[in-house]
C-alpha cells in the first residue's frame, strides 16, 4: 500500500513468563494505517489490542515479523529511524491519571517532546504549549499547575496536547475515553474528530466501545487472542459482520430504546489464556457454528473484492489476501459528532 504510514507484516509480540511459558499477546498480525484514515481496533479485554498499538510505536519489543514506518524498516532499528518514528507518530494513553508525571507541571509535560527533539528555544516552546492547550479546550493559565489538580477529562485533553506537540502524522489512541465519565467522553471523541479534519491526522483508535468505533472509523479490525479475525470498511463490517466473533460482539451492544429487546449476551465462555491458546481457530471453543475442521486447522485471513477480510473456515474464500486490497482506505462521509451523555 503506497500511502501507508505504518505497515506490520506477520507481527508477533511474545512475553516469556519463565519455565518455558510464553504469552502470545500479538501472534501474527498484518495491518497497515494509511495517511489520513482512522483505523478502529476492537476486541475483548486481553485480546492484544493495546500491546499491538504499543508495538507499532516500538514501545514494546517486536518478537518476530516486520514493521515499516514512514518508508523505513523499524522492526529492530534504533537511532535515526526510530527517532523519526517517535517524531511522526505519537500516543494518547488509556489512563490519563497515570500517563502524566505528577512531579511535572502541565507546561513541562507538553513541552518535553519539543525539548527531546530540540525544537525551538524556551520562548518558542512556551508559545507552542499555550497554543496546544488552547486548541484542546484549556486555558494557558493552567499550564503551571500539576496533574493532580485536574479532572480526568482535562488530563486526557492535556495528553492529546502532548501527543500533538511534534505535529505528528499518526496518533495511536489507546482506549482514550474508557477511563472517563460518560458525560465527558463525547467531548474527547469530538475533539479527536476535529483534529483529524483540521490536520489530516491518521488515527489507530483502540477501543471496546463499538458505537464510538463505528462513528469515528474508516476501517475496523477485530482482534481475538492476538490475531486479526476480521478487517473491513466500517460501514461494511457493522452492516454485515462475517466472523462469528464479530457477530457476537455486535449482538452484545446495548440498544438505547426500552421498547426494543436487545440481544445483549456477550460471546459465550471466557477468552482463553494466551499462555495456552486453543489449536485450530482460537475462537472455536466459544463458536456456536464450529465444525471439526475449526478445531484443528487455523484459518487464514482472506479478502473479497470490496476489501472485507475474514479469518473463518465458514466464510467462503473469494481471493488470496492482498495487502494492497485489504489496506485500501474506505472513503465515507462523517456521520456527525458524538452527543454528550
Amino acid at each position: 500500500m503506497t500511502d501507508a504510514l505504518l505497515e506490520a507484516t506477520n507481527l508477533r509480540v511474545h512475553f516469556a513468563m519463565g519455565r518455558g511459558r510464553v504469552v502470545r499477546a500479538v501472534d501474527g498480525v498484518d495491518l497497515s494505517v494509511a495517511a489520513g484514515e482512522t483505523l478502529g481496533l476492537v476486541g475483548e479485554s486481553g485480546c492484544g489490542k493495546s500491546t499491538l498499538g504499543r508495538a507499532l510505536l516500538r514501545l514494546e519489543d517486536i518478537t518476530d515479523g516486520r514493521l515499516e514506518a514512514f518508508g523505513a524498516d523499524v522492526t529492530r532499528s534504533g537511532g535515526k529511524d526510530l527517532r523519526t518514528l517517535r517524531r511522526r507518530a505519537s500516543m494518547v494513553f488509556q489512563d490519563p491519571y497515570a500517563s502524566l508525571d505528577p512531579r511535572m507541571s502541565v507546561r513541562a509535560s507538553v513541552a518535553e517532546p519539543l525539548a527531546i527533539h530540540r525544537i525551538g528555544d524556551a520562548a518558542e516552546r512556551r508559545a507552542r504549549v499555550d497554543a496546544l492547550l488552547t486548541r484542546v479546550g484549556l486555558s494557558p493559565a493552567v499550564a503551571d499547575r500539576r496533574p493532580h489538580t485536574f479532572s480526568g477529562g482535562q488530563l486526557q485533553r492535556i495528553g492529546i496536547a502532548r501527543a500533538l506537540a511534534l505535529d505528528p502524522a499518526l496518533v495511536v489512541a489507546d482506549e482514550p475515553v474508557s477511563a472517563l465519565d460518560v458525560s465527558v467522553q463525547a467531548g474527547i471523541v469530538n475533539l479527536m474528530m476535529d483534529l483529524r479534519a483540521e490536520r489530516g491526522l491518521a488515527f489507530l483508535f483502540v477501543a471496546h466501545d463499538l458505537k464510538v468505533v463505528e462513528l469515528i472509523s474508516d476501517r475496523v479490525a477485530v482482534m481475538y487472542l492476538g490475531r486479526v479475525v476480521e478487517l473491513a470498511p466500517a460501514r461494511a463490517l457493522f452492516a454485515g459482520p462475517r466472523h462469528p466473533y464479530t457477530q457476537a460482539l455486535l449482538a452484545a451492544v446495548p440498544v438505547p430504546d426500552p421498547r426494543r429487546r436487545a440481544a445483549t449476551a456477550p460471546p459465550p465462555g471466557e477468552l482463553p489464556s494466551p499462555l495456552a491458546p486453543p489449536p485450530g481457530c482460537a475462537f472455536h471453543p466459544r463458536c456456536p457454528t464450529a465444525e471439526p475442521r475449526c478445531r484443528v486447522e487455523r484459518p487464514t485471513l482472506v479478502v473479497d473484492a470490496t476489501g472485507h477480510a475474514t479469518a473463518c473456515h465458514l466464510v467462503e474464500p473469494r481471493s488470496p489476501l492482498s495487502d494492497d486490497r485489504v489496506s485500501r482506505v474506505a472513503s465515507r462521509p462523517t456521520k456527525g459528532k458524538m452527543r454528550p451523555a
